[in-house]
């Protein structure tokens, strides 16, 4: 911590005769290093002016050489502990180490001056001081920020600007005209103007902050008595406050900074750290970052990439829909053209005929083909949005779509999850593919329907979520990270819901309470479990569902980031992958720890039929009545 030093009021100035022609200037009584005594002899104008100078100089020390060391303490006192802190705080040490030289550097050269002009030079007062502690923050089990005590932290910023600017001005003038320590003025001036400037910055961005939900570390609300609300974590904290100290690997601040500018490739590289699912604050930055652009900003970027900005995890559900939406017209208007230009190429290639052109023409109905199946993508997610809003069910949102991927990815959520209470991703398996996906989005519409049914009094988003490579049944089957033969598909998958599911987690309203529940089915429940387990406990999902499950990526239920309670096995009597245990245990037996619940019987397909005890007991769980979920207490053969 800084030293205290008890500041006073300056006491009025005291002139004591000690000698003919000489007087004493008694500094000030407190604290020591300012009892000095600086001897003035008459005899000279020009070291009567080096003394005066001398004089208001010490004065003007007095007042602003500590004039950084309360926002220090401040700084030292936990308010923000991790993301950027320990830069800031080093920073502030260095501007408080340059304020007090300046000072130094001055008053020693002007009684340097004094006695060579033949005065007496005052005794030397040592401006310059050491903290305690280095100004930088400890490890710490906390690392977020107390917003409350950054406002005052600001205070004191834009407290000591003004007075710093004018001792520096002063300064200056009188070092000039004794020809002394030149720039020490200018120094201390800017040193208040970077006091200010970080004072209205920090003032803007506490705007924003104040607004975004408290939370720890690992992006779940505080529940504890200390951090208490009205703290942010260090992600946050590391892009909202003092950015240009961006700690982060992966220099997200920087990419944010080039996007809001327009730069699509900055998008793209946000695009590729999502994919990661490394920093699960990413999402949170990428929120906390479209809240603070001006309209002209949002403008441009989403008239510029409307797709990519879709995209990004972390901008609101709402806004999302809008620019996917038009990236879908767009997309259509594309692929249609595109498709007519390959029917005309087609056609007259067969017209010519010719072994060599028979060749090309093959090329060119494969492009054709893979064209076809983009537009096809294009139509089911149409279709898709068309069923919201039906029946008493909400309005569709489009999350995500992208006709470039090897199968298509789309992400459509029935409900607004920024704004519901429950909210469900259901995660698909082996064959998926956005061009007959009819069936996948009409399971998140089941669950809707039986989770609003459940509890109709709160709002529910049910998410279909099509955004990995899931395996197919075709020629990757022997290909290393394609085949649903290993979890390599799975592990790819795993990061980008990772990045999803943080981005539910960053945008929802925060006055909301929120219960989240992700339902992995065959494939997809692997790809669920992976995810899972690489979040903090409680961080990653409220509750986990997996039907028909080949293996989830660990041994046991109390891997998976939640109470085992709070993981739910549904296993069809019929459905041979629910008895393959190919991952790892197999879930739905009594060793791996979870709740089995009833399902009805059925195939590996038939979680979802309309009148079943599957379908029921998973709308259920998503409405949070786990206490009417009906367990299964059937004995399957070789499953105790």
């Amino acid at each position: 911590m800084f030293p205290s030093f008890g500041r006073r009021e300056v006491p009025p100035e005291r002139k004591t005769g000690n000698a003919p022609g000489n007087s004493l200037v008694l500094i000030n009584e407190n604290p020591p290093w300012w009892n000095a005594v600086v001897t003035a002899p008459s005899a000279s104008a020009d070291v009567e002016a080096a003394v005066e100078a001398h004089r208001r100089i010490a004065g003007l020390a007095q007042t602003n050489a500590l004039g950084l060391d309360r926002a220090g303490s401040m700084a030292q006192a936990g308010i923000w502990v991790g993301g950027g802190a320990p830069v800031f705080s080093k920073e502030l040490f260095h501007r408080r180490t340059l304020l007090q030289q300046a000072f130094q550097r001055a008053l020693d050269e002007i009684a340097e001056l004094i006695a060579r002009r033949g005065g007496t030079p005052p005794p030397r007062i040592q401006v310059v001081t050491a903290p305690r502690t280095t100004m930088s923050a400890g490890p710490s089990g906390f690392r977020g920020m107390d917003v409350g005590q950054m406002e005052s932290l600001v205070r004191e910023l834009d407290r000591i600007g003004p007075p710093l600017l004018e001792a520096g001005s002063q300064m200056q003038n009188m070092c000039s005209r004794l020809c002394v320590a030149p720039g020490a003025g200018h120094t201390i001036g800017e040193v208040g103007t970077w006091s200010e400037r970080q004072a209205r910055d920090l003032r803007r961005r506490l705007e924003v902050i104040k607004r975004t939900p408290p939370i720890t570390e690992s992006g779940v609300p505080f529940t504890g008595p200390f951090p208490s609300p009205g703290t942010v974590s260090s992600g946050i904290a590391a892009y909202e406050f003092f950015g240009a100290f961006d700690t982060t690997p992966n220099k997200a601040r920087s990419l944010l900074g080039r996007a809001a500018t327009g730069d699509t490739k900055a998008l793209e590289e946000l695009q590729r750290l999502q994919g990661e699912g490394k920093d699960p604050d990413l999402a949170r930055r990428v929120n906390a970052w479209w809240r603070g652009l001006d309209p002209a900003a949002r403008s441009g970027l989403t008239g510029e990439a409307p797709g990519l900005v879709g995209s990004l995890n972390g901008v609101p559900s709402a806004t999302r829909d809008t620019l996917n939406r038009a990236f879908l017209t767009t997309e259509e208007k594309r692929l249609k053209e595109r498709l007519a230009e390959l029917d005309r190429e087609v056609l007259g290639l067969t017209v010519m005929g010719g072994f060599g052109l028979d060749v090309k023409r093959a090329a060119v109905q494969s492009m054709k083909d893979r064209t076809s199946a983009m537009l096809k993508a294009s139509e089911q997610v149409r279709a898709a949005l068309a069923e919201g809003g039906k029946n008493g069910r909400p309005p569709a949102l489009l999350l995500l779509f992208d006709a470039n991927a090897p199968h298509g990815r789309a992400v459509v959520s029935y409900g607004d999850p920024d704004r519901a209470h429950h909210i469900t991703a259901y995660v698909p398996g082996l064959t998926t593919q956005v061009e007959n996906s009819r069936e996948d989005f009409q399971r998140s519409l089941f669950t809707w329907d039986q989770a609003n049914g459940a509890d109709p009094f709160k709002e529910t988003a049910s998410i279909a979520w099509l955004g990995y490579d899931a395996p197919q049944v075709d020629l990757g089957l022997a290909v290393p990270g394609h085949t649903v033969a290993t979890s390599g598909a799975a592990e790819k998958g795993a990061k980008e819901l990772l990045s999803f599911i943080d981005g539910v987690h960053a945008t929802h309203d925060h006055e909301v309470p929120t219960h989240l529940t992700v339902v992995g089915h065959s494939y997809g429940s692997l790809t669920t479990g992976k995810a899972a387990a690489q979040r903090p406990f409680g961080t990653f999902a409220d509750d986990l569902v997996f039907v028909g499950s080949p293996g989830v990526g660990v041994e046991q239920a109390v891997n998976l980031g939640v109470s085992p309670e709070h993981v739910w096995v549904g296993a069809n009597d019929w459905d041979p992958v629910s008895w393959a245990g190919w991952f790892t245990t197999d879930p739905s037996r009594s060793a791996f720890g979870a709740t089995r619940f009833r399902t009805g019987g059925g195939g590996h397909s038939d979680y979802w039929v309309n009148g079943k005890d599957s379908l029921r007991n998973i709308g259920r769980i998503v409405a949070g009545k786990s206490d009417e979920v009906t367990g299964d207490t059937m004995i399957l053969a070789g499953k105790p």
